[in-house]
């Protein structure tokens, strides 16, 4: 006799366990990059109408204030900050999991390779996941302070050019 074909599905057959802190550290990860751009965006445009204002006003010069400059540089400065804010959390994160799972290896009676290299590469890729968004703050940080030491070279350059001023 022959037998009827039984189709199978390839639906998993287990649920992925994420950990609360876990979720919780992605989330952070999404405000954070969100934050990142809002903020490397604003001084970019802060440099930008400066300019134009210095073009169109070249004459005056409190335009470019040590005000404007401190505060260019505080903004480029809280990209480091959260820069460096990330990689504890990230840590903070790695030994969360770690602890996690090396409990689990504990407590279970019979604990595999597999089981343990699983939670292992879990672990580390949430660990990776930040280490790169801190260290893309970081160079975003060093982008922003560059641009605007050489912003701040330019005008001075500029001021001490004979025939201005």
């Amino acid at each position: 006799m022959l037998q009827e074909e039984q189709t199978v599905t390839f639906q998993p057959m287990y649920d992925v366990y994420v950990p609360w802190y876990v979720r919780l550290f992605h989330l952070y990860l999404a405000i954070i990059v969100l934050l990142a751009l809002i903020r490397s965006a604003r001084v970019i445009w802060s440099l930008r109408t400066q300019k134009m204002a210095l073009r169109q006003f070249a004459s005056f010069l409190p335009l470019h204030s040590q005000d404007f400059w401190d505060d260019s540089y505080l903004k480029a400065r809280s990209l480091k900050t959260m820069s460096h804010l990330t990689f504890l959390i990230s840590m903070i994160a790695l030994l969360w999991s770690l602890a996690d799972n090396l409990t689990q290896v504990a407590t279970q009676k019979t604990a595999g390779i597999g089981a343990i290299a699983g939670g292992l590469a879990d672990t580390l890729r949430t660990f990776s996941s930040g280490i790169v968004v801190s260290v893309a703050l970081l160079c975003t940080a060093v982008l922003c302070e560059r641009l605007i030491g050489r912003r701040k070279l330019g005008i001075i350059c500029a001021k001490s050019e004979p025939g201005q001023g």
